[in-house]
């Protein structure tokens, strides 16, 4: 009976991922608020590439994909699985915008935090050759992650809180991720599905818009005693945007030391806009390599530090940063889902 029970969730829960598309993924370009939610979450993810979903096993699961946290972590380079794992992020982003990112988990809990900090920007009512003055703009998700096997499945969600700010005006919203993940034992493969961002519509004023919500199905290769690295491939169709193709790739052959990079499809009109042709303009240096992502990280008992680079185009590049930290009691071993 309860196998069956287990089952039928596991069926309405895939089917969900199935159906959600028909309708909350049409909308498009620049039809969505709390765009933040895009960002991404830690610096190893994004320099994968965001080819996440199939992976998804630290702190970072909360964002791309909750049923993580059902499955036990990767152990640590130096030592044993430890029940608790901390992240904390930072990015020096485009256009002077603060990212600031905190996710603390005790599977199959979770919890995460990102805000998002923007200030001096011009405040004109009419044609004038100086701003009347200045104001600035935030946002804030605080969300609440946990995680279940069902039979060879581990499954998640996230429920999270959403709330935009900018001069004198703000607006909330509450929405949920939902998230699929298989491991296999014999092979070092994995599968994992991820709907993100389903909820309310964000209001200021009178005016109601849709948050960036997002499909996700990707697969992983590797991650296991014989073959630690990792290749990802992942598809992703946003609310706002057209399908696209994301892959990563992560060597661990350096001793501590990770290297990693990734590659997102982009369609030429966006890529042109980015690169600044579309005014005649090109994008200098590693700007010019819009689409694609490098990163590193050191991996020790004291922690994992990681760093990205990701190029804007003719905005620049944005710098992601994060430390990660298991800590507290040797955690369970025998959990579904553990590579050999």
């Amino acid at each position: 009976m309860r196998n069956q029970t287990l089952r039928a969730l596991l069926i309405a829960l895939l089917g969900l991922l199935a159906i959600l598309p028909v309708k909350a993924f049409s909308a498009g370009p620049g039809t969505s608020a709390a765009t933040f939610l895009q960002l991404g979450f830690g610096a190893r993810p994004l320099a994968l590439g965001e080819a996440y979903v199939a992976m998804a096993d630290d702190a970072s699961a909360m964002h791309y994909n909750p049923a993580g946290l059902a499955l036990p972590a990767r152990a640590l380079a130096v030592g044993e699985r430890r029940r608790f794992e901390m992240m904390a992020s930072h990015a020096m982003h485009i256009q002077d915008i603060r990212l600031s990112q905190l996710g603390l988990m005790a599977r199959p809990w979770g919890v995460s935090l990102t805000h998002l900090q923007l200030g001096g920007i011009e405040r004109r009512t009419s044609e004038t050759a100086q701003p009347e003055g200045h104001f600035g703009a935030s946002d804030l998700m605080l969300g609440f992650s946990y995680g279940r096997t069902l039979g060879l499945w581990g499954t998640g969600i996230t429920i999270k809180t959403v709330r935009q700010s900018i001069g004198e005006y703000s607006a909330s919203a509450w929405a949920a991720d939902f998230g699929v993940l298989r491991r296999f034992k014999s092979y070092p493969v994995s599968f994992g599905a991820s709907v993100v961002n389903v909820g309310q519509k964000v209001t200021f004023i009178e005016e109601g818009f849709s948050l960036p919500s997002a499909l996700r199905v990707g697969a992983t290769y590797g991650m296991s005693k014989n073959f630690p690295h990792a290749l990802s491939l992942q598809i992703e169709k946003p609310r706002d945007g057209a399908l696209n193709l994301r892959l990563g790739m992560e060597y661990l052959g350096f001793g501590p030391f990770a290297l990693r990079a990734g590659y997102r499809t982009v369609s030429s009109v966006q890529r042109s806009a980015a690169l600044g042709k579309a005014l005649g303009s090109q994008a200098p240096g590693l700007s010019e390599f819009y689409g694609m992502f490098l990163g590193t990280g050191f991996r020790s008992k004291f922690g994992n530090l990681d760093y990205t680079l990701l190029p804007y185009g003719e905005l620049g590049n944005a710098h992601r940063l994060s430390f990660s930290l298991q800590f507290g009691k040797s955690a369970e071993t025998g959990a579904v889902g553990v590579f050999r």
